[in-house]
């Protein structure tokens, strides 16, 4: 699993991804529990997400096509580098005291625009700097960062809110982005992509069209957006779930977040270890429809150990599957796609917050147990559907 680290440029960017996924994990925890301290409204606590979701559904397929025309390492090294002063802004108006809710809105809107960016540059690298053979390893390598910085970020968050206040967690995750953005620098990358082209909108509808005629590729991206959408929004009422279900407070909230982290870890060590197994097909229904039911049970826990425990599984179940997912389309692509196709497939990513929009206006009128329970039934049927609707999904190999 760990055989792509001996590639100088993979092993620069996948620590460089330490810092800069920690500080967004660490964001997720600093921006929900400001959010509500402000507001103390769960709804409004979905639609601070939404403001980060909607330009991500405006610009993620641009973003991937900008991937797909430039020197994606520039591109990258641009994102950090305004995120990390966003993140300065922010802190500074809140350790002023002057901070109000629709700057949390602004700065929502403007990271989530810039993550629409920084995604498939991230993605698109990836044929970059290891050969084919490795990619089955590099992704769940690289999911590794993702996962695991949430054993420490959310956590770290949540300690740091209690004893520093929220505005100085924002001035440490901007030195989190200032250190990956050093690390990122030391890339030695040939953009061997085609830039420029027939123009961007023709590259984006050509994007478009591909995925379109490959039913394969469309559904596991379905799969992704139904999970992000229905599934993966129970982070965003995780507060609710912290302080008014479980009655734990800011570090039990960042503790169950971390409990998710440690899961996700597992699954993706699992799904590394069986990265040239066969069946994939089969790891992301069984896997889909675990984690459904996993979430089902969360959702009904009032009891904090069994829904750390929950958590837990549930991370394992999803990493599995959608790590399964994204290796299966690193592998069907031809790089001048990559970009495109996985700007879209992080898109699916984005809407998370979408979900948290729709979960947060159903947990206002019926309650956050409800709400999520909801949703996690979905997740669990969808995959059993398209098993039946694609047998190319079922003889993924």
């Amino acid at each position: 699993m760990f055989s792509p680290l001996r590639y100088r440029n993979y092993r620069f960017f996948w620590l460089g991804q330490f810092p800069s996924v920690t500080a967004m994990n660490m964001q997720y925890v600093a921006v929900a529990w400001l959010v509500f301290q402000l507001t103390n409204s769960p709804a409004l606590l979905g639609i601070t997400g939404l403001a980060q979701a909607v330009p991500n559904v405006a610009f993620s397929f641009v973003g991937g096509a900008v991937a797909d025309r430039m020197d994606r390492q520039r591109l990258l090294l641009l994102t950090q580098g305004t995120t990390a002063l966003l993140f300065f802004v922010l802190g500074t108006l809140v350790a002023a005291e002057i901070v109000q809710y629709w700057h949390v809105l602004v700065v929502a809107f403007l990271l989530g625009t810039v993550r629409s960016f920084d995604q498939p540059a991230r993605q698109a690298l990836l044929p970059l700097m290891v050969p084919r053979e490795d990619i089955p390893k590099a992704v769940p390598l690289g999911n590794l960062v993702w996962q695991g910085t949430r054993l420490v970020g959310p956590a770290t968050a949540g300690m740091l809110i209690y004893l520093i206040g929220v505005g100085h967690t924002y001035y440490v995750a901007c030195a989190c982005f200032a250190v990956a953005m050093v690390l990122f620098s030391q890339l030695r990358i040939d953009p061997v992509l085609p830039r420029g082209g027939p123009g961007l909108w023709r590259n984006i509808l050509d994007g478009l069209i591909y995925i379109r005629q490959n039913d394969l590729v469309l559904t596991l991206i379905v799969l992704t957006f139904f999970n992000s959408v229905f599934g993966m929004s129970y982070t965003i009422m995780m507060p609710v779930f912290a302080r008014d279900i479980l009655h734990v407070g800011s570090q039990g909230f960042g503790f169950l977040e971390t409990a998710g982290g440690v899961g996700s870890v597992l699954g993706t060590f699992g799904v590394g270890y069986y990265a040239r197994a066969g069946r994939k097909g089969w790891q992301i229904i069984v896997g889909a429809a675990a984690f459904g039911v996993l979430l089902v049970g969360f959702a009904s826990s009032s009891i904090y150990v069994l829904s750390l425990a929950l958590l837990l599984l549930m991370g394992v179940a999803n990493q599995w599957y959608m790590t399964t997912i994204n290796t299966s389309i690193q592998m069907m692509l031809p790089n001048e796609y990559r970009g495109r196709v996985m700007g879209l497939w992080g898109l699916a990513w984005s809407l998370m917050p979408l979900g948290g929009t729709i979960s947060g206006a159903i947990a206002e009128q019926a309650g956050a147990p409800f709400a999520i329970g909801l949703g996690a039934t979905l997740v669990a049927l969808l995959p059993l559907l398209a098993a039946i609707a694609l047998p190319r999904l079922r003889n993924l190999d």
